[in-house]
């Protein structure tokens, strides 16, 4: 089928850009594949972040023997409420309630409030004093550990977002088919626009999308950027377009050059094929991985949410970005469905 561009057509933007030498873009593709890091997770704010502190009261117990005690008499009289990720006792001291639970009207001090509410506890407590603890509970190993300093904290790991946030995320084999599904967006770009040098592709806008279906290891779709056809006709809108097609859908006659096609499989030793027609068909990209050179825009990452896709990667943030740089569409979660977002392949 006819390319939605001609090979050597390269856009106003670069005109102006000195192509390097042939080797600069190959030996990125190669760099990319033989890398030994992995893709990192982007995940909310809320997983990297410093924890947000609270102002509360504790109290230095006189007796050890009495901990039990008022342990047993705070739990029913004074609730910890909405700090239950914290616990109530920490060697000699108790955790007796938020600073702000006080009337500030009425300059009532810890001591006062004890005597008048608890008061089989008011001799109980050599001294009080404030701290500020962790508001929120954590939700990793890290903030647990940098927090500790403040609290002690209940937690119990997520064992899964512990691995998908640590350096090696993945199996080997499964980084490698990750790597090489990754270089194909650049081998595309490179073989359309004439991309010489990875200077060539951050002075530009070029965008290319490989979807796969990682239960056969097989590469469903390619394609490219059409915006200066069509406005719609992003790398990531074509390739959901081409999924469709591959279920009796589709809108757009826009496929890759078959040579191209021919090319990336002897090169990089992948296979072409889709389950469609089977009684495992998917919905669209349901199940399936979908590899952009360059972050999509917030229209392409909705359409990603609408196709069902898995999992995202991507090797390049773009400034109106819809998975991390402008806002992060896959941590909202009044979506209907959402995925799993990687990058760091340079």
């Amino acid at each position: 089928m006819e390319p939605p561009v001609k090979r050597n057509r390269i856009d106003d933007s670069i005109n102006s850009i000195t192509i390097k030498n042939q080797t600069g873009i190959d030996n990125l593709i190669d760099s990319i594949i033989n890398s030994k890091n992995q893709p990192q997770i982007i995940l909310g704010d809320e997983y990297y972040q410093t924890l947000p502190l609270i102002k509360v009261f504790i109290g230095h117990v006189k007796q050890p023997k009495d901990i039990s005690k008022l342990f047993e008499i705070l739990n029913e009289k004074l609730p910890l409420k909405y700090l239950l990720h914290l616990k109530r006792v920490r060697k000699k001291d108790i955790l007796l309630s938020p600073v702000s639970f006080l009337n500030s009207d009425t300059q009532e001090s810890i001591q006062e409030y004890i005597e008048r509410n608890i008061p089989e506890i008011k001799d109980c407590f050599e001294y009080f004093r404030e701290a500020t603890v962790p508001l929120t509970p954590p939700l990793t190993r890290k903030q647990y550990m940098e927090n500790l300093r403040h609290w002690s904290l209940n937690f119990h790991p997520n064992h899964y977002i512990e691995t998908i946030m640590s350096d090696q995320p993945f199996k080997q084999s499964e980084a490698r088919n990750h790597r090489i599904y990754m270089a194909l967006t650049f081998e595309i770009v490179k073989w359309y626009f004439n991309i010489k040098s990875y200077e060539d592709i951050l002075q530009s806008d070029f965008n290319a999308a490989v979807v796969v279906d990682p239960t056969i290891n097989s590469v469903v779709t390619l394609a490219v950027d059409n915006r200066h056809e069509h406005p719609l006709q992003h790398p990531a809108m074509l390739a959901i377009d081409n999924v469709a097609k591959t279920q009796g859908g589709g809108a757009w006659k826009i496929d890759i050059d078959d040579t191209l096609k021919e090319d990336l499989k002897e090169k990089f030793k992948i296979q072409y094929g889709t389950r469609s027609g089977t009684a495992e068909s998917p919905y669209l990209c349901t199940g399936y991985y979908v590899y952009l050179l360059r972050e999509p825009c917030i229209m392409c990452s909705m359409g990603l949410v609408h196709a069902r896709a898995k999992k995202i990667f991507f090797s390049l943030d773009t400034p109106l970005g819809g998975l991390k740089s402008k806002t992060k569409l896959q941590c909202i979660e009044s979506l209907n469905h959402r995925f799993e977002v990687f990058t760091g392949f340079l």
